[in-house]
């Protein structure tokens, strides 16, 4: 396979710095405050009038925005919606492999149109423990303790993985390998160029094998970091595997060699084109789900949806209290009389008070008078 297309990644960075200090400061306040809880959701961007996850990837999508990429993302497999991404970034929330009917989609649509990646990226990690560990030396003594308790909770459930069995953790691309927790300390291949060992925080909890070669973009020792595959059925595309999060998730970004890292992933897919960020639980997306045929109510359900729609609801609810008010006992108003001459008199006073000419007034009201002297006369 050829060397993937490399591009400098200090406009990404310096673009993305954005991102990184609002993700920061949305974490750095929810730590703040021992009455808050950190939010932890996985490998999902931040919705509005929420806080950013220590495991989002708002953060990484800010990057691949400022590369000059279409950003979105997507719960579900639809074919017709993804013809037309480039790139597919997947964070699975399932520690199992992905089911054969997620990879036959997949090697559809790898297949679909040359220059296509998908990167996949594995879910043994969980930066919770992480940022315990990091916020106890800065706050006060009195937030020590419930930290330190806080720390110890969060990575008893970072170690709870289902026990999956030899079906669960195998694919057609590859076989989860779950080992003990061990750091890198050591980097090798194409993408080390240009970090600095000594300061990533990467973190393996399993092996990645290959069901044949890959290209090692990023290893350690015996550790595949980053590999690339590729297959000719496939007609020039190709899936990318990161063994986990610990370099690419909201919290490790913070890290400057892991935004490094990140960029050279940006710069492996290729020129700017539509990046869509998939978003997944145990089981995988669905896949082509069938039309909702709910009814119109249950919009009100659905997220921003919602929020909209209760709003204008309840302006709805005070137009119609604002335009036909009916208080107590409705009465019938007291009908008014034709032949009363004095509205005559009173609207040709209006019409002549329009007119703003006195004298041509005073002229109307002579020529009155004088036509009813002259008919009382006569008469």
């Amino acid at each position: 396979m050829s060397e993937p297309r490399r591009k400098s990644t200090i406009g990404t960075e310096r673009a993305g710095s954005l991102w990184i200090v609002l993700a920061c400061g949305a974490v750095l306040l929810a730590g703040g405050c021992a009455q808050e809880e950190l939010d932890t959701t996985y490998g999902r961007m931040r919705v509005p009038l929420e806080r950013a996850s220590v495991n989002g990837t708002d953060v990484l999508a800010g990057m691949f925005s400022a590369a000059g990429h279409q950003v979105a993302s997507r719960r579900t497999l639809i074919t017709s919606d993804l013809a037309s991404a480039q790139t597919i970034v997947w964070f699975p929330d399932d520690y199992a492999a992905p089911s054969q009917e997620v990879c036959d989609w997949f090697d559809e649509w790898l297949s679909g149109d040359p220059g296509r990646t998908l990167v996949y990226v594995g879910r043994e990690f969980d930066a919770a423990p992480i940022y315990w560990r990091k916020m106890i030396p800065l706050v006060s003594s009195e937030l020590r303790k419930d930290y330190r308790e806080r720390l110890t909770a969060a990575g008893l459930m970072a170690r709870v993985h289902t026990k999956l069995s030899d079906e669960q953790r195998r694919c057609d691309w590859f076989t989860l390998e779950p080992e003990a927790q061990r750091d890198v300390h050591e980097l090798t291949g194409p993408w080390r160029d240009g970090i600095d060992r000594t300061k990533v925080e990467i973190e393996i909890y399993s092996r990645i094998d290959f069901r044949f070669e890959p290209q090692r973009l990023l290893t350690s020792k015996k550790d595949l970091l980053v590999a690339s595959l590729s297959d000719p059925a496939w007609q020039g595309s190709r899936l990318i595997a990161v063994t986990n999060g610990s370099f690419l998730l909201n919290l490790p970004l913070v890290n400057h060699e892991h935004r490094k890292l990140a960029g050279k992933l940006i710069a492996a897919v290729g020129p700017p084109g539509r990046v869509v960020f998939l978003e997944s639980g145990r089981g995988g997306p669905p896949i082509d789900p069938p039309a909702d045929a709910s009814p119109l109510w249950s919009l009100f359900g659905a997220w921003p949806l919602n929020a909209i729609l209760l709003q204008l609801a309840v302006l709805g609810i005070i137009f119609c209290f604002a335009r036909w008010p009916i208080f107590g006992r409705p009465q019938q108003p007291v009908a008014e009389s034709l032949s009363d001459f004095g509205k005559h008199v009173a609207a040709v006073g209006e019409l002549l008070r329009r007119t703003k000419d006195r004298n041509y007034a005073r002229a109307r009201l002579a020529e009155s008078e004088t036509a009813t002297t002259t008919k009382t006369r006569d008469a």
